[in-house]
């Protein structure tokens, strides 16, 4: 039963698409959390904050084949939010308690917006590639109906003519200044975060 929009098998490809869904999917945030707790792993046992085979043995155990999907779902009811349901798998399955060096100074609200952040950078790949798309027919469009005349629009009347290779350019001209406006977007908002408990990395 769909409960949105999004969610509607009828509307749902109008405001959406299956690529977007997916970005948005609980497998793929769930698969973001667990990039990030490997990445972690593996940067903090170069550096030696944590032992190197405690970071091999998770980085080994950050695979979203190994969730146990129920048990996620059943902690994160019990807790509010799925962060520590994931780090408790991740523990669990590790040898010899080297899980417990997972997550090892971070917070959740760490992995939780890097996670976001993680997943805002695929769906706005996926806006920017759609608005590529666009321009290229709008160009395309422009070009070859450039000499085509067409009635003009004012006022919701009939105004003075212009070309409709003219009005695609006009839409083509919006569509590039919002191209851009993503493009200086990106690197305001796609920033990972890693404060700690305290925000001050006081634990490291």
């Amino acid at each position: 039963m769909a409960s949105t929009i999004i969610d509607s098998r009828i509307f749902g490809d109008m405001f959406s698409d299956a690529r977007m869904r997916q970005v948005w999917s609980d497998e793929n945030r769930t698969a973001k959390y667990l990039d990030i707790e490997r990445a972690l792993a593996k940067v903090q046992g170069a550096l030696g904050i944590i032992p190197k085979d405690a970071a091999d043995e998770i980085v080994q155990h950050c695979e979203l084949s190994m969730i146990d999907w129920d048990k996620l779902k059943a902690k994160t009811e019990q807790i509010g939010y799925p962060i520590i349901a994931v780090v408790n798998q991740i523990n669990a399955n590790c040898r010899d308690g080297l899980g417990e060096y997972c997550h090892w100074g971070a917070t959740t609200q760490d992995i939780t917006d890097t996670a976001a952040v993680l997943q805002m950078r695929e769906g706005l790949a996926l806006v920017e590639q759609d608005l590529a798309d666009i321009s290229d027919a709008l160009a395309a469009l422009a070009q070859k109906y450039r000499d085509t005349p067409i009635i003009g629009r004012s006022n919701l009347q009939q105004a003075t003519p212009i070309t409709f290779g003219y009005k695609m350019a006009s839409i083509l001209a919006g569509i590039e200044r919002q191209r851009e406006r993503l493009s200086q977007l990106k690197p305001r908002v796609l920033m990972g975060e890693f404060g700690g408990a305290s925000g001050t990395l006081s634990s490291l």
